[in-house]
């Protein structure tokens, strides 16, 4: 096989990454570029992160698989079976052990962290998203500002640990 048929899978990957990074982006300045701190803009913004987050997270999966394919490094049980299956564990786990995964396959530091209040505020973040897109109640919808800095706070800790990501990988592999 020669080295670009074993390296188009990758190629592929990574192509689709960069291309919904940037849509996803897109999304996001333009949320940004009308910020109100209204509940509308709040439920509106946080909607957008959390689907950069995932559509980074499932990217990072695929990239990952690749990775597994072809020179698989010493992942956990639950990394592996994380990076494997959509539905055996919550967007909140998927998020955790892919981001570890990731950060294993590419043998990139520091890895992100979490066991502290950093994640405890991503998963809120996660959580609250999770009763904006299937509310039961009006109290459903409501961010409180007590509330809103803490999910701030988690969602730009995710989306943090996802950029962080792009910068070692550039660092580490094209500065080589």
């Amino acid at each position: 096989m020669d080295s670009r048929a074993a390296t188009e899978p990758l190629t592929i990957a990574f192509d689709n990454y960069f291309a919904m990074s940037d849509i996803l982006r897109d999304d996001l300045i333009a949320a940004l570029n009308v910020e109100d701190e209204s509940p509308a803009w709040r439920r509106n913004f946080l909607r957008a992160t959390v689907v950069l987050v995932e559509g980074h997270t499932h990217c990072l999966r695929e990239i990952c698989l690749v990775g597994l394919a072809c020179n698989p490094p010493e992942i956990s049980d639950k990394e592996t079976r994380a990076l494997r299956s959509e539905k055996e564990f919550s967007a909140i786990d998927r998020f955790k052990y892919t981001l570890r995964a990731t950060y294993k396959i590419f043998a990139l530091q520091p890895t992100p962290d979490f066991g502290d209040i950093h994640w405890a505020r991503a998963t809120m973040a996660l959580r609250k998203r999770d009763s904006l897109i299937h509310p039961k109640y009006p109290t459903d919808l409501e961010i409180p500002a007590e509330l809103w800095s803490e999910i701030h706070a988690g969602i730009t800790w995710l989306m943090k640990q996802l950029f962080n990501f792009t910068a070692l990988l550039q660092e580490k592999y094209l500065s080589a």
